[in-house]
């Protein structure tokens, strides 16, 4: 008997909140990072979508997945298909690490996974309450850039560079999806905050449409009045 597929709309009950046995811990600026593994993340895909895809939005002239050097870490944009539905994601490292590109392309499977909803529930903590994004520090080691990489990797990086910029902005101008605002209201409750107070402390309108790139200026607004609600009580 042929093994009936799992539907989007179930991806967020089934794999939002991953099994503790397959969460790991990283170190991330004095603080344990929690993270799935991509090998784990790929077997939920494979559950999902057996045909998932993902692909750069740009090869270098040798015909590699194209990257950026950008605030001391290295950044690599891709679409992931599955159900024949396409997202845009961002994978990124260290620029020094021995394997780069497999670095790039395993934070960016669990990237754009993400955005699927697979592990979400380890990713909504940082969007709305971890806002330190500042750059990592960069061990000592050999930083690509284009004076010692030559011509290869400079062409690579201006290919990623249109290409990444393009993307974001297409994405940048998309409206919030109903589960991101369903995160943002979530995540207002818990801190006793008022969704459409939040929004307006931003300068927008919670009830009309809300788009990917006033993110910035609503979490802001949202640390900002839950901090002062904190001090309040």
């Amino acid at each position: 008997m042929e093994k009936k597929s799992i539907g989007l709309d179930e991806v967020l009950n089934k794999y939002g909140v991953p099994d503790p046995k397959i969460v790991g811990k990283l170190p991330k600026g004095g603080q344990q990072l929690s993270f799935v593994g991509h090998a784990d993340v790929t077997k939920m895909l494979l559950e999902v979508d057996s045909g998932w895809t993902w692909e750069p939005v740009a090869f270098d002239a040798d015909g590699l997945p194209a990257y950026r050097v950008e605030n001391g870490m290295a950044h690599m944009a891709g679409w992931m298909t599955v159900h024949g539905v396409r997202r845009l994601g961002i994978g990124s490292c260290l620029p020094n690490k021995p394997d780069l590109m497999k670095e790039l392309i395993s934070d960016l499977i669990r990237n754009c996974a993400m955005r699927f909803g697979f592990c979400l529930s380890l990713w909504t903590k940082q969007e709305w309450e971890d806002l330190d994004h500042s750059p990592a520090h960069v061990p000592n080691g050999p930083v690509p850039n284009k004076k010692d990489t030559g011509p290869r990797v400079s062409k690579a990086v201006e290919i990623a560079q249109r290409a990444t910029a393009k993307a974001a902005a297409q994405e940048a101008n998309a409206e919030l999806s109903e589960e991101q605002r369903n995160q943002f209201v979530t995540a207002c409750t818990k801190a006793n905050l008022d969704p459409e107070v939040v929004a307006k402390n931003a300068g927008l309108d919670w009830t009309k449409g809300i788009k990917e790139a006033d993110l910035g200026a609503l979490r802001e607004s949202f640390k900002d009045l839950k901090s002062f609600s904190e001090e309040s009580k």
